[in-house]
């Protein structure tokens, strides 16, 4: 397969390298203090022509492709060097734009689509729920219609962006319907009566956007506000192909700037009367860095190369792109730190923070485990694969 960049894919991955360049000088802060000023960055990215990539036009976005949203995204972590940065990418033609494009109502697609896709309104995923985890399918929050109308109670934790975002997608159980055949997705809007939004634990990596617990007391919401109703929780996965689309991008972006940031330390860095390049050792840890990202990359394109006809990427081909993507880049920023030396462990470079943030997505958006099980299903038909940590039918996300 021919993964030749266009005139266009060129010229967007510029615009994306000089986004992520432009903040690079303001990681550390945002880091170490756990504060991004989002809207700021929104306008930013906005300012770069890079929200909306993959949502269709009628909505304000730019109906582009998954590969050309890959390649924006690495560009955009490879420059910015920072989580964070990258949010508003993810937040204008990620799962939640994407789960909205599938809601049964045009109405609701009119209401919501239009701010979700030019970034003017973010929706955070709220998934996960404390006692569950990834047993997405035994989820308690429920949805009982009242009239006209849907009353949600429920809570949920871990929810990305929870108290700067502005709209969740809820996934529900549907008039206490049992198993995955109960499970739907609503929209709740913030200031509804009954919502609580509470900070959550900072976390060692990815920081900037706080994650927090989302607690629903006989919230109102109205018919419109629901996304699909019960029998659609496998339909509704697949919008977490990009998710994991996006996991693979970051991993790939992080470890390209953790391989920049080990080559220009040890061109640099002189010992014993030459640079640390020019060690056999060191030029060796050099090029397994460099061959399992052009690997990483490969693979990444060929996930991003399965979404033919205007449809989300396979769930296969993402599924293993994110799992290995997440290791391999752990181990190339961790190698990239090692070469640092003792300067690799200090905050006076920004070795340690990549690695940071990229060992956070070890288990955020699915674990090991949970993925690994998603792709056996896939692989191994007639096995008998356990989905009871990979949320039958399809694998889901932590959120």
């Amino acid at each position: 397969m021919d993964f030749t960049l266009s005139a266009q894919q060129l010229e967007l991955q510029e615009r994306a390298k000089a986004a992520g360049a432009a903040l690079r000088g303001r990681s550390a802060e945002w880091d170490r203090s756990n504060k991004v000023p989002y809207s700021e960055v929104v306008e930013h990215v906005r300012a770069h022509g890079l929200l909306g990539l993959t949502m269709p036009t009628e909505y304000g976005g730019q109906g582009l492709t998954a590969m050309d949203y890959l390649i924006t995204v690495e560009a955009m972590f490879r420059n910015s060097q920072f989580w964070a940065i990258g949010e508003p990418l993810f937040a204008t033609a990620g799962p939640g734009p994407c789960m909205v494009m599938m809601a049964e109502s045009q109405t609701t697609r009119d209401k919501f689509l239009p701010d979700l896709v030019t970034g003017a309104r973010q929706c955070a995923i709220a998934l996960t729920e404390p006692d569950f985890g990834s047993d997405l399918t035994s989820l308690v929050t429920t949805a009982e219609r009242r009239g006209d109308d849907w009353v949600l109670n429920g809570k949920k934790n871990f929810v990305t962006g929870a108290t700067v975002n502005q709209l969740y997608a809820v996934f529900v159980r549907f008039d206490d319907i049992p198993g995955h055949r109960g499970i739907g997705a609503v929209i709740v809007e913030e200031g509804m009566p009954g919502v609580t939004i509470e900070a959550g634990p900072e976390f060692l990596g990815c920081r900037g956007i706080p994650h927090g617990d989302l607690t629903l007391e006989n919230v109102v919401i109205p018919v419109e506000n629901i996304i699909r109703g019960p029998g659609s929780f496998g339909d509704l996965m697949t919008a977490f192909n990009m998710e994991r689309l996006h996991n693979c991008a970051f991993n790939l972006g992080m470890a390209g700037a953790a391989y920049d940031e080990a080559e220009r330390f040890v061109r640099e860095r002189v010992a014993f009367g030459r640079p640390l390049a020019e060690f056999q050792a060191v030029y060796h840890a050099l090029v397994d860095m460099w061959t399992d990202l052009e690997a990483l990359r490969l693979m990444a394109r060929n996930a991003a190369a399965s979404a033919i006809d205007g449809n989300y990427p396979r769930a296969l081909e993402t599924t293993a792109a994110k799992l290995y993507g997440a290791r391999v880049a752990s181990q190339i920023t961790l190698k990239a730190l090692e070469l640092h030396g003792g300067y690799g462990a200090t905050t006076n470079y920004a070795i340690e923070r990549i690695h940071r943030d990229v060992v956070a997505t070890i288990v955020a958006g699915g674990s090991p485990p949970v993925l690994r099980n998603a792709i056996a299903a896939l692989i191994l038909p007639g096995v008998s694969v356990s989905q009871r940590s990979a949320g039958a039918p399809q694998m889901a996300p932590v959120s």
